[in-house]
């Protein structure tokens, strides 16, 4: 059992009694009082890492329910007008950037946040206990073994640079001069004190996410993105565009590849090369569901490209590159032949496509390299014109080009594929003393899209109105052949009743459309009977399925490419109708929000009970059901915040904010406990325990956008932005509180017990004579900066270098991966280590009261 001897306090001017020892507390536990003293010391060394490991697991579920309430309300959009086009287009209400380094870096850093400000308010505004040495320890490992897991997640040869570099610029000097302001401000101004000024401008944030902007808006390093806009083509189709950018991402289309393209057609040119990059929030969400096998997000996987591919997308040609991956081949030959890309789809009407090769290495070696085609799907003779030949580079000539004819005919077929191979490269002066080898790209695929469509059905529109007549009529049911006119097609068709009845408002039907060649439009014959109607209108649904003949459905209607549905409604006088549907939608909204928010948070409860959230997806594994099991508790719990749909996420927002907040409290006391029984000093169990704890899931988020980004900004980028946020509102906001506190209330009791005579505060004036104010004695949280600002400039040197050098912040050779990694990681032992040491030095290594 544990020594109930004196309390830390005694003989002490500022010592706080320690949590483990008899008469010690901390904001809710330990929970059985002064009888766990009692406890054996290895029990309660087991028992408090298990607890704290288990809330770890539960602030990293309540978090990602955070962040998701942060992913809605950041991803809203509404609908502006242009004044000089008198277009409406949609509008992203927050700025990515600012919303990285408000709301996303909050829900990421909110634990560590939060502990620092409950911390305050629990020790009735004093400095102690575990919070800012988890602010630093947080950020070291954010900085340093974040970044070496990114360097070596990427595969071996590839690379992965910083997009925004002078957004990056702004949030690494930031991030670096939060902490030397720490050192200025407890070493220098006033040493071991925190006056009322220095805690409000130490709380940078606003500066922070105000120059962020400055640089994302270009007005500082002028415009970083420019290099890279190409990419970003207008007609790139996205889930918010509106059908008039529809319309002009279509005009774009067709006029660089085309009149005559089917909407099929275009949606597969302009996403073959678009790539919708996933947010921060989504990484964090999706790696917190991974460990707790919670139900996965269905993000797309980002392909790499280099401004080279999309280059050539500017050539008027029809054929378009979709896809490059970014390899440098090493080699001793004197040059070496590849194809510029790897992938290229061309339009069965373009007549032929122009595929280019070039040589690398020394171009005054001439030389030559063959190249044949091949078949896949798409066979010689029938889709394409055979052909073979040397290519032949003389001195200084580096680029050659491979015309391949491409047969257009009008049946219709699947995307079909055929290949060009490179072989037998050799010197033409000397074939067999110069050595001339292929690169990695020496086969080539031509994707033929074919424009032979056998057309899209559907229905001009979701709904159709028709008024009610004295006696029964015959409405015809427009059913519309888009895309392509190619043979005769069919589809079946039935009639479903809803408010409307079969027999008694409409004549029950079924039965088979059938379009001849080259006819656009069909109709359905519905008999609509007399039925007195008033202010009643019913509904029935027209469906159409099964299409064949090498049609298929219109998936952005109504039932999507199964079926599409018409819904009909039948009214009567249509001046009261629309008066009645304007009062109703204004009710009718109000109800369907309620039911989607109550539709959701059934299906939260569902999610929390079943393994993966019940996906029917790959079966889960062995580990996924062990970490359910140990989860469902959280789950089930955190199941009972409101979903995102209330309020616009707000509500979501505050209500996990507030949960987060009483998680951070409860793992504060369960990490003091553990330190306190362990004899470790509360800044190591900060920078160690604590600070691993909170930023794991960050780690797992941070790796899979590394490998599923074009760019390392959601993985690198973010990092710096995070720590200055941590930093800035981590210590920031509670000091100024604490600061103002002790500055506007006054002195007390407590406050003359500790600091009176207290070392090292002549800034206050003399011993016994001193004035009020929020001590932060230096000691080892100063030195614990210190070591920390000499490893992220370390840090963020090598970034600078390996971009310089290999053509990235992460990525490259597999060799010096690891080198950077290993690197990397020693610097945050060395931090860590160091700063313990010093911690121990400080404390005398052991909470008082122990033996």
């Amino acid at each position: 059992p544990r020594h109930r001897g004196p309390t830390a306090g005694a003989g002490s001017s500022m010592s706080p009694i320690a949590i483990c020892t008899e008469g010690g507390r901390g904001i809710a536990f330990p929970i059985f009082g002064d009888d766990e003293q009692e406890w054996p010391r290895g029990l309660g060394i087991v028992l408090y890492l298990l607890a704290l490991g288990w809330l770890f697991i539960g602030v990293a579920i309540i978090a990602e329910v955070f962040m998701s309430a942060i992913e809605k309300i950041t991803s809203k959009k509404i609908r502006r007008l242009h004044k000089k086009t008198g277009r409406w287009y949609t509008h992203e209400v927050w700025n990515a950037t600012i919303a990285n380094l408000t709301l996303m870096a909050l829900g990421s850093s909110a634990p560590e946040i939060l502990l620092n400000v409950n911390d305050i308010f629990a020790k009735d505004f004093f400095l102690e206990g575990l919070g800012p040495g988890t602010i630093v320890g947080s950020a070291a490992f954010n900085l340093l073994i974040i970044v070496a897991v990114c360097i070596v997640a990427i595969p071996d040869g590839q690379v992965r640079l910083i997009k925004d570099t002078t957004v990056y610029a702004c949030t690494a000097t930031w991030s670096v001069f939060a902490y030397v302001w720490l050192l200025v401000i407890l070493l220098l101004v006033s040493p071991n004190v925190v006056e009322i000024w220095e805690g409000v401008v130490t709380l940078f944030f606003p500066a922070l996410v105000f120059t962020a902007w400055y640089c994302d808006k270009g007005y500082i390093g002028g415009k970083g993105k420019s290099q890279y806009t190409i990419e970003q083509r207008s007609w790139a189709v996205h889930e918010d565009m509106t059908r008039q950018e529809f319309a002009e991402a279509e005009a774009e289309v067709r006029d660089k590849y085309g009149e005559h393209l089917s909407t099929e057609q275009i949606a597969r040119i302009s996403t073959a090369t678009g790539a919708k990059s996933n947010s921060r929030a989504a990484y964090r969400i999706d790696a917190s569901r991974a460990v707790f096998a919670g139900r996965r997000l269905k993000m797309p996987e980002v392909k790499s490209s280099i401004s080279k591919t999309l280059s050539f997308l500017a050539s008027r040609k029809k054929v378009v590159p979709v896809d490059y991956e970014v390899e440098t081949v090493r080699s001793e030959a004197a040059c070496f032949f590849e194809f510029v890309v790897e992938k290229y789809a061309v339009l069965e009407n373009a007549g032929e496509v122009e595929v280019t090769v070039v040589r690398y290495g020394d171009e005054n070696v001439p030389a030559k390299v063959w190249y044949t085609t091949l078949d896949g799907k798409a066979k010689k003779g029938r889709d394409f014109i055979e052909c073979e030949g040397w290519l032949e580079f003389d001195c200084g000539t580096n680029e050659q080009t491979i015309m391949v004819q491409i047969i257009d005919d009008a049946a219709y077929e699947d995307d079909e594929e055929f290949y060009i191979l490179l072989s037998c490269p050799q010197a033409l002066d000397d074939p067999e003393g110069t050595k001339v080898a292929l690169g990695r790209r020496s086969k080539a695929t031509i994707t033929i899209i074919d424009d032979d469509d056998a057309g899209i059905l559907g229905f001009p529109k979701d709904t159709c109105t028709i008024s009610q007549q004295d006696r029964e009529f015959v409405a015809p049911i427009l059913v519309e052949r888009r895309g392509g006119t190619c043979g005769e097609v069919r589809c079946k068709y039935r009639l479903e009743g809803d408010s409307a009845i079969p027999g008694r408002d409409f004549a029950d039907a079924s039965g088979e459309l059938i379009f001849a060649p080259k006819q656009r439009e069909a109709y359905i014959d519905v008999t609509i009977a007399h039925v007195p109607r008033y202010e009643q209108a019913d509904r029935f649904r027209v469906v159409i399925f099964e299409p064949t003949g090498g049609a298929k459905l219109d998936h952005s209607k109504d039932g999507g490419s199964e079926k599409n549905i018409l819904t009909v409604i039948v009214e009567a006088d249509q001046e009261s109708m629309e008066r009645v549907d304007r009062i109703r939608s204004l009710v009718q909204a109000k109800w369907d929000r309620t039911k989607v928010g109550h539709a959701n948070w059934a299906s939260q409860f569902k999610d929390a009970l079943f393994v993966n959230g019940g996906d029917d997806g790959e079966p889960p594994h062995f580990m996924d059901k062990v970490m359910h099991v140990i989860a469902l508790p959280w789950k089930l719990l955190f199941a009972l915040v409101p979903p995102t749909d209330f309020c616009g996420g707000w509500l979501c927002f505050a209500s996990s904010l507030v949960v987060i907040g009483l998680l951070t409290a409860v793992i504060n006391d369960f990490a003091s406990l553990l330190g306190c029984v362990l004899c470790l000093p509360d800044e190591v169990t900060a920078i160690t325990f604590v600070a691993l704890g909170t930023s794991l899931p960050d780690t797992f988020a941070s790796k899979t956008a590394a490998t599923q980004d074009l760019y390392a900004d959601n993985s690198i980028g973010n990092v710096t932005g995070s720590n200055s946020v941590n930093m800035f509102l981590g210590l920031g906001l509670p000091w100024m509180i604490a600061s103002m506190r002790w500055g506007f209330v006054g002195r007390t009791a407590e406050w003359d017990r500790r600091y009176q005579n207290f070392p090292d505060l002549d800034v206050l004036g003399s011993a016994g004579r001193r004035s009020i104010g929020f001590v932060v004695p230096a000691g080892s949280l100063a030195f614990t900066v210190g070591v920390f600002a000499i490893c992220a400039a370390g840090c963020i040197a090598l970034l600078l270098c390996r971009r310089r050098y290999l053509g990235g912040e992460l990525g490259g050779p597999k060799v010096g991966q690891w080198v950077s990694a290993a690197f990397l990681a020693a610097l945050w032992i060395f931090c860590v280590v160091v700063s313990s040491l010093n911690a121990f030095q400080q404390s005398g290594g052991c909470a008082p009261g122990l033996q």
